[in-house]
């Protein structure tokens, strides 16, 4: 399939998230595209500059300051000489759709929205105020692109266009997330973890939709019968929960690929806001076996080679960990194996990277 050249990216940072790691995937498939940055490329620079992408960072610092910046973006983004610019998650999808409005901007627009569910009561009133805005002009896209079918059902439910709308699920780099058994070694030693030990791998900044004090009370019900079990804690925030008998907390950590091959177990206890969940796939890649809450489309990626709970309160999640330490050395083993096995197959970086220039190339 022909690549499209002209593409422009836009999205207000490049964090350690989901969506911000599946556009730096998407740009080593297409090193030609182009990329806006409102603030700065953070970790990604190095990858960026070893790419050679043609990227701009603004660095604004408030909402305020990009309405300052409105003509200067427009004057890149015209400049630029694309014919669609691709804007991700919903900052940059209004201010892309606004732009077009305001300064006559003849460009394609391709939104990216990477959440389901969100409950906007847990956030500031910025986040319902710019999803409104989003809803009332999402008429002025020429596609709307998920990662998710239940991000697809809910943001029709609410009002978002639905003229044209497609799910892509996010491609995982098999290359980089695999099992190493040395890996695996070095940090249970670094960590005081003992190797007999049974490691439950989380993976999730501290955020009301990430669920984890009942993933805490949960694990402090099954620890009582499973001793030999430790819960890993990996996220910005986690370095700052109280201690808890088998809890390693660890904050955030900028090569997560580094830290899955501890575990045994990857487990997602989100309650809300979850579309298509990288470290569910990345942690499945390790050959992790997966648990997870019906959040999003987690049971999609799981499938038949994991568990999902029944619910997101602790008693549920406790329930799936005890059926997980219930299987045989020999049943986890083909679990892990499958697991692995089905993110190569189902959810690789070509798979992802071919459907988006499949739009690209359909709308211009």
């Amino acid at each position: 399939m022909k690549k499209n050249k002209n593409v422009i990216h836009i999205i207000a940072d490049l964090g350690n998230g989901g969506a911000e790691r599946q556009l730096v995937e998407l740009l080593k498939a297409n090193p030609h595209h182009k990329l806006v940055v409102l603030k700065n490329t953070g970790i990604y620079k190095k990858d960026l500059d070893k790419l050679k992408i043609d990227y701009k960072e603004l660095n604004v610092k408030s909402t305020l300051e990009v309405l300052f910046n409105f003509h200067r973006i427009s004057k890149i983004i015209k400049s630029s000489k694309s014919v669609i610019v691709h804007a991700w998650m919903y900052n940059a999808c209004a201010l892309v759709s606004l732009l077009k409005f305001l300064f006559n901007i003849r460009l394609k627009v391709v939104w990216g929205i990477r959440c389901s569910n969100m409950e906007v009561k847990h956030y500031s009133w910025n986040l319902k105020l710019v999803i409104n805005l989003c809803k009332i002009i999402s008429f002025a896209a020429d596609y709307i692109v998920y990662n998710s079918y239940a991000g697809l059902k809910y943001h029709n439910s609410i009002g978002f266009s639905n003229k044209f709308n497609k799910v892509i699920y996010n491609g995982i780099d098999e290359k980089k997330f695999y099992f190493s058994n040395v890996k695996r070694n070095k940090l249970k030693k670094n960590l005081g973890i003992e190797n007999d030990s049974i490691v439950i791998v989380c993976v999730g900044r501290v955020d009301p939709m990430k669920n984890h004090y009942n993933l805490l009370k949960a694990y402090e019900k099954v620890r009582k019968q499973n001793k030999n079990t430790r819960l890993l804690l990996i996220g910005k925030g986690t370095e700052n929960f109280k201690e808890q008998e088998g809890v390693i907390a660890l904050g955030m950590k900028v090569h997560i690929e580094d830290y899955y091959s501890v575990g045994d177990i990857i487990i997602l206890p989100s309650k809300f806001g979850e579309g298509f969940s990288n470290v569910l796939a990345e942690g499945m890649l390790c050959k992790l076996f997966p648990i997870a809450t019906k959040v999003g489309d987690s049971q999609n990626i799981i499938s038949n080679v994991g568990l999902t709970c029944g619910g997101f309160s602790s008693l549920e999640i406790a329930k799936s960990l005890e059926i997980a330490f219930n299987f045989t050395k020999r049943e986890v083993i083909n679990f892990k194996e499958r697991a692995r096995k089905r993110i190569i197959l189902e959810f690789n970086i070509r798979k992802m990277s071919l459907s988006y220039n499949y739009i690209y190339n359909e709308i211009t």
